[in-house]
């Protein structure tokens, strides 16, 4: 497949003419990144627009001074784009962009970028247009993922029985954020017989979810259901399998991503408290009926 085509299946430039975008990829530099090389950091300056020809890039934000920890904000792939604000308002990175596989991008600086549309102001217009409802869709995900968290946030100040308590009302709240029809499973992991164990299920469309996959990590098994796996302090602690009735593109994929690994992470966290806490209380209890026999 030429450039030329490649570049016609982006959204960014679907609505362009072959003769027009074989005049706009003339400002263009193709570059290739290997798995974890950092295309920008955080906070840099910057002026050049990406758009991901083959591979992912995740866009993540630092949790630390030392640049240690990230958050993943959004993984995107092949047709996607980013770095579209430096170009537009010349502003500093937000975020750090990193290839998580082999990753070959085409990029074009802010001067170029402007000239070819003070050049062509009706295709720029189209161009600014495809980047404006992307630009949108990402706040709406945004948006879901913020709400998700305030609401997570109001579970964790309730007291719960057990890790299972908790992760089955995580379960109940969070089909209000998931388009479409799902079906959930959620097990804990028991440490005695090394065994998860179901302790909610939310069927919708039909019985008969994937099998659980012993040892897999979080991802997707397939187009439609992703599992999801909690641990902290280096061992399992839960894990849930979440299907569509429809399989999901590739955008929808990568969105969805971002918000299974957030709910991951506060799971962990909290279930590893929920276990200390219960832990505590059954020492004391101990010690209050040892002083009295």
């Amino acid at each position: 497949m030429s450039d030329i085509e490649k570049l016609k299946g982006t959204a960014l430039f679907r609505d362009l003419s072959d003769a027009m975008l074989a005049e706009f990829s003339g400002y263009f530099k193709r570059t290739a990144y290997k798995s974890g090389d950092v295309i920008f950091k955080e906070k840099s300056t910057g002026s050049t627009l990406y758009i991901i020809v083959e591979g992912e890039v995740v866009i993540e934000k630092g949790m630390d001074e030392e640049g240690r920890e990230f958050k993943t904000l959004a993984i995107l792939s092949g047709g996607d784009f980013f770095g579209e604000m430096a170009v537009i308002e010349g502003a500093a990175r937000f975020a750090q962009a990193r290839a998580t596989r082999e990753v070959s991008v085409y990029e074009v600086g802010r001067g170029e970028f402007y000239s070819f549309i003070k050049e062509h102001p009706d295709t720029g217009i189209n161009i600014f247009s495809a980047i404006m409802r992307t630009v949108f869709r990402r706040l709406q995900h945004t948006s879901s993922e913020l709400t998700m968290l305030f609401d997570m946030s109001r579970l964790l100040l309730v007291t719960h029985s057990s890790p299972a308590a908790f992760l089955s009302a995580v379960m109940e709240n969070i089909p209000i954020y998931l388009e479409g029809a799902w079906n959930i499973k959620a097990y804990v992991y028991n440490r005695f017989n090394e065994e998860y164990e179901q302790v909610y299920a939310r069927e919708t469309f039909r019985k008969d979810l994937p099998a659980l996959p012993p040892g897999a990590e979080s991802g997707w098994l397939d187009d439609k259901a992703y599992l999801m796996v909690c641990a902290a302090e280096g061992r399992p602690l839960g894990c849930a399998v979440f299907e569509r009735s429809e399989g999901l593109s590739g955008v929808e994929k990568n969105n969805l991503a971002t918000i299974f690994n957030t709910i991951s992470s506060i799971l962990g966290s909290a279930m590893t408290n929920i276990e200390h806490q219960a832990e505590a209380a059954m020492l004391e209890k101990l010690r209050k009926t040892k002083n009295t026999i």
